[in-house]
């Protein structure tokens, strides 16, 4: 009969592999800070330290208490299959513990929360002596942190910098620590230029601000913003959001330095090609996933591509969410979107600042977008054209919802809505029955909720609201949820 044998793994050999995972600096320093945006924090400082020989990150988000805490240091302290909120950056619960490890041989992290300071830490040296054992210490023997927490937050402290310090070259290291900071700062400042830009998300590195670097170069007026196209997968539960962008010939820049600044920090060549983001997050940028090789004529192409976090498993996010691949379900749409991008790339590329780049002129034709998921075709307006955002600049709030209304009514009366040519691109894909769970269903009820609230501040009538959406070609197939939702109303 088979018996089971308990193998506990050796505490300080398995913690020093941790080690070896394979961040570099800067990405370890970035991966610490998704804790602290998860915690909705909305001011981050990161500060290192050569002559105390330690690395602080504080925040001012959501701390936690005693309990919560000891439970997040435990190593892997998450499960990567389980279904995390909406903002939540992390997935393995292993992100800030290995991180910090590949900087030092000492995390320590104190919180406070209703009041309360807490902490708790890891020390490698000790892990010999004590095993699976975190160290808690006495309250005036961190007493120096707490001034960097206001009302509520976290204090992350790295000590006994092995891998950033040779004891035997400090020189050398001193070099190398200064020249980390200035790599970090340029990583960070890419990695969550969308925080910084959309969510009003502040980050200081040694009291500085970091400014971010979108690398869209959309303050250029010549940047070519192509228009957005949806993938869902084929159970309708993943959606990806794919857009490519043109960057203008040199030409089109002011200054060199403005040139050379959009450029990136790696240069033309290393940031052509995708940009993965997961939640708002920069995952991996410069690659073409091996579809094309880098050449300088594709150095105007940059492509935005993104995902949410229940997406991991199928894109194949690493602990240090560095890497991702392909799969299956996206490969013809980016395949496409590739030879088109890279033709356009190489076609201003090629034009030696003779090209006419009117900013109105290359989206003229994109009036109407044409959107396929789970076999079923639907036609939108693009709501990014040039000249209906200017019309949309004319306008108060009013005057954009009654806009966004009106819209809605042409998308789905357009004559090859109701002449049923659709119904004829949709062939047996029409009898599809879509899965309520899926984000597919989700994105469209939204949508109708979003539209029936217009139509409602217009001054339409329940009925009125109710015959109209029963007629809309993209929501035929919601047919039920709409009688739902009009009878709740009444």
């Amino acid at each position: 009969m088979a018996q089971n044998i308990e193998s506990i793994p050796e505490a300080r050999l398995l913690l020093m592999s941790l080690r070896s995972v394979g961040y570099t600096e800067e990405t370890a320093i970035a991966d610490i800070i998704d804790n602290s945006i998860s915690a909705d924090a909305t001011a981050i400082h990161i500060n290192f330290y050569w002559d105390k020989q330690k690395i602080i990150i504080s925040d001012n988000g959501k701390g936690m208490a005693k309990e919560s805490l000891i439970r997040n240091m435990r190593i892997g302290s998450a499960d990567p299959a389980e279904i995390r909120k909406v903002k939540d950056l992390g997935r393995f619960g292993m992100g800030m513990k290995t991180a910090a490890f590949s900087l030092g041989k000492r995390l320590t992290v104190v919180t406070k929360s209703d009041g309360n300071y807490s902490n708790a830490a890891w020390d490698l040296d000790a892990v010999t002596e004590i095993g699976w054992k975190l160290l808690i210490q006495e309250d005036n023997e961190l007493a120096e942190y707490y001034p960097l927490i206001k009302d509520e937050g976290t204090v992350v402290i790295i000590e006994k910098l092995d891998r950033l310090i040779d004891s035997t070259n400090l020189s050398k290291s001193k070099n190398r620590f200064y020249r980390m900071i200035d790599r970090t700062e340029k990583h960070i400042s890419l990695t969550f230029h969308r925080f910084i830009e959309e969510e009003g998300i502040s980050l200081y590195l040694q009291g500085k601000p970091i400014v971010a670097w979108n690398p869209f170069i959309l303050e250029n007026r010549a940047t070519e913003e192509k228009p957005e196209e949806y993938c869902y997968s084929e159970d309708g539960n993943h959606l990806v959001v794919i857009q490519p962008y043109i960057l203008p010939h040199k030409t089109k820049f002011a200054l060199k330095e403005d040139y050379d600044k959009a450029g990136g920090f790696k240069g033309w060549n290393f940031h052509q090609g995708f940009y993965v983001y997961r939640n708002k997050r920069l995952i991996v940028y410069g690659t073409w996933f091996d579809y094309v090789k880098k050449e300088p004529a594709y150095n105007l192409a940059r492509i935005k591509l993104d995902i949410t976090s229940d997406s991991d498993e199928l894109w194949s996010i690493d602990i240090k969410k560095s890497t991702a691949s392909l799969p299956l379900f996206v490969k013809d749409t980016i395949e496409h979107i590739i030879d088109v991008t890279v033709e356009n790339s190489a076609r201003v590329y090629n034009s030696r600042g003779t090209y006419s780049r009117n900013s109105t002129v290359p989206n003229l034709s994109y009036v109407w977008e044409q959107r396929k998921v789970n076999g079923r075709y639907t036609f939108h307006i693009n709501k990014k054209h040039t000249l209906l955002t200017k019309v949309k600049e004319q306008l108060d709030d009013h005057g954009k919802e009654a806009l966004a209304a009106y819209l809605a009514l042409i998308e789905n009366f357009a004559p090859f809505m109701v002449s049923g040519v659709t119904a004829t691109l949709q062939g047996a894909a029409s009898t599809h029955k879509t899965d309520i769970s899926s984000i597919e269903y989700r994105t469209e009820v939204s949508e109708l909720k979003r539209y029936m609230a217009l139509f409602k501040k217009q001054g339409f009538t329940n009925e009125e609201i109710r015959t109209t959406f029963l007629e809309m070609s993209n929501y035929r197939h919601l047919k039920q949820i709409i009688l739902q939702m009009t009878e709740e109303e009444s």
